[in-house]
């Protein structure tokens, strides 16, 4: 969608982020919710894979790890991932868009359950063709951007799977 502008006898097109422009989406829909099965490994083998998992996975284990409890098999930090284009095309308007949030681990014997929470969308202020852009930090607002996201917010419970057998086979060199 263009919104256009008159400036005497010249006619501007601005072209608008279409997340700036989508109805906003509930908090319920920008959570997301899943549970992992992990056969053979216990409570404890699972939160430290987890743990292991983020601070091989994210910047700095420390700076994103807001609490966390071995005891209860929790961990719960803050991650920001690239914002996933679906093309390279899509991804020539928003090669520094990013998608901050929240993410919960809680491990039980055979189990663990990721929780995204405060996922939101992130760009700079910039200028792109005489077009201004603000910054923008704010909640994702169409199930289009959420559609992207899912999957690779998803991917993480399978990799942490994954570090599991891994661990569990490099343990016995």
């Amino acid at each position: 969608m263009k919104m256009l502008v008159r400036m005497g006898t010249l006619l501007l097109a601005a072209a608008l982020p279409i997340s700036a422009l989508a109805a906003d989406l509930t908090e319920e829909q920008r959570t997301l919710v899943q549970v992992y099965d992990a056969p053979g490994h216990d409570k404890a083998a699972i939160y430290t894979a987890g743990r292991q998992w983020i601070a091989e996975n994210f910047k700095s284990a420390k700076a994103v790890i807001e609490y966390e409890s071995q005891a209860d098999g929790t961990i719960i930090g803050n991650g920001n991932i690239n914002y996933p284009c679906a093309s390279a095309w899509e991804c020539l308007g928003k090669p520094d868009w990013t998608v901050p949030f929240t993410m919960r681990l809680e491990a039980k014997d055979e189990r663990f359950r990721l929780t995204f929470s405060n996922i939101r969308l992130h760009w700079p202020a910039k200028i792109n063709a005489g077009i201004r852009q603000l910054e923008f930090d704010g909640p994702v607002r169409s199930a289009k951007d959420m559609d992207k996201i899912k999957p690779k917010l998803m991917m993480f419970g399978d990799e942490i799977r994954t570090s599991l057998t891994t661990r569990a086979a490099s343990d016995n060199w």
